[in-house]
């Protein structure tokens, strides 16, 4: 039997298990601003720290065992993905008469509180999300938010507003819990491969989606193919058709489309035809075609929420994009080094396209895979997608904690590069320090060059420019 929703229309005591987590540690600052009083433990003390404090989250680093331990007056403990409850944390709960809940629970208790727009989709869901909180926020709109990452010119990945703003969460899709949330508007940037330890295969992934749209009272789908060739991409589109959801994108099938994007080094520029009319040129501080869908799509949810067109293509103009997302390192020797976050193929193949059409010379990739699971699964697609670059180097894996498995490494990802692509200029560099040695004695004049991967290859970066005589920013 399902148990009832968290219930936060009264001030609560809330106890936080791994608060220094990105995504707990973001509801935990929420939830204070809400006015509950907040508390967290976690096993180290994480960058979140100081942030929580200001919030006024009493936050303390603890043994594992003590994880679910809290204060006598404490009705409601949540934990993040990372620590799960067991039998003896349950007993403890019912016993002092508390629920122990996850963090999809805590986060759809908060979603019920304003009008809540998700922002799903297996690529772009960061960047979109910091879109719109951006846009809103630059009309006056008075938004709450919660993103993955810092959106640059807020300040800050979570926020509390006042009570006639809308709250814009990113619906996180890689272990179902954007099902949970129940959110008023749903945005879908894409429906793509990814996550397969958890979803299996893309039919079930598709499945997922269709149930997110279905239950929101409103929708808005980019229905272009991840690849940006323009056409849509029949999943996508098969969901938006099925439910009557607004399409956005460069296909013709879109009813608000895309036309002449333009990427120059760090940005973009594109028109838009909302219902037939031109509301743009709308031009935003980030590269790349796939930031153009994520930036229409942000203008029409402002659209449906009584943003003026006009209004809303000004406002977007300020975003300069989010930590870990085609993020300067710093330049030196006449070469750019960024760092991106992408972690999935899809996400590698747009960041190469946006990388190709912005004006560099040669896209120099270092990447490191993350989790032996992925890399297992997807790494011929990994080496696939790398192919778009001119010189790549790859890293060992990046556990995230899992074990790690026979036969599978860096390599695989290299092997299917060179297998799907046998005359390229690709190496094999197993640490941060062999990768930056290896850029360094190749790079030249014009060149990009690109840290990927979700563990610690951002420290790449200042690596390699320490070696050409430069310093990150």
């Amino acid at each position: 039997m399902a148990e009832d929703p968290v219930d936060l229309s009264a001030p609560r005591r809330i106890h936080l298990v791994g608060v220094g987590g990105a995504g707990i540690s973001a509801i935990g600052i929420i939830l204070a601003r809400m006015g509950h009083r907040v508390s967290g433990s976690d096993v180290v003390e994480t960058k979140a720290w100081p942030s929580l404090a200001e919030a006024g989250v009493r936050a303390e680093v603890v043994d594992p065992e003590r994880l679910f331990d809290a204060d006598d007056d404490v009705e409601l403990v949540a934990h993040s993905s990372a620590f799960a409850p067991g039998p003896a944390d349950l007993g403890a709960a019912r016993a002092a008469g508390r629920r122990i809940v996850d963090r999809a629970a805590i986060l759809a208790a908060v979603c019920a509180r304003r009008p809540s727009i998700g922002v799903a989709g297996t690529h772009g869901k960061t960047s979109t999300t910091a879109m719109l909180a951006t846009l809103l926020d630059g009309v006056g709109a008075d938004p709450s938010f919660l993103v993955g990452s810092v959106p640059v010119g807020l300040g800050a990945a979570a926020r509390w507003g006042g009570d006639g703003g809308a709250f814009v969460v990113e619906a996180d899709e890689s272990d179902g819990s954007f099902l949970e949330l129940g959110v008023t508007t749903a945005l879908v940037t894409n429906v793509d491969e990814d996550h397969l330890d958890h979803w299996g295969d893309l039919d079930a992934i598709e499945a997922a989606f269709d149930r997110y749209v279905a239950e929101a009272d409103r929708a808005a789908v980019c229905i272009d193919h991840p690849d940006g060739s323009g056409v849509a991409e029949e999943r996508a589109l098969r969901i938006a058709r099925r439910h009557g959801a607004v399409t956005v994108g460069e296909a013709p099938e879109a009813r608000h489309r895309i036309h002449d994007v333009a990427v120059d080094r760090l940005t973009t520029t594109f028109g838009l035809l909302l219902d037939g009319t031109e509301v743009g040129p709308v031009s935003i501080g980030t590269p790349g075609r796939h930031h153009a869908r994520n930036a229409a799509l942000a203008i029409v949810a402002a659209a449906l929420h009584g943003v003026e067109p006009d209004a809303a293509v000004a406002a977007v103009g300020a975003y300069r994009g989010v930590a870990r997302r085609f993020t300067v390192t710093g330049e030196a020797a006449g070469v750019t080094v960024v760092d991106d976050y992408a972690h999935n193929p899809g996400k590698i193949r747009a960041l190469l396209a946006s990388a190709a059409e912005a004006g560099w010379g040669r896209v120099v990739v270092i990447f490191q895979p993350q989790r032996y699971s992925r890399t297992a699964t997807q790494g011929a697609a990994f080496g696939a997608a790398l192919a778009g670059a001119d010189l790549v180097a790859v890293t060992d894996v990046y556990a995230a904690g899992e074990a790690p498995r026979p036969g599978v490494s860096g390599r695989t990802v290299l092997d299917a590069l060179l297998d799907e692509r046998p005359w390229a200029d690709a190496a094999w560099t197993p640490t941060l320090d062999d990768a930056a040695a290896w850029a360094a004695a190749r790079v030249r004049d014009g060149d990009l060059v690109l840290t990927v991967g979700a563990g610690d290859v951002h420290r790449c970066g200042p690596l390699l420019l320490d070696r050409l005589g430069g310093r990150a920013r």
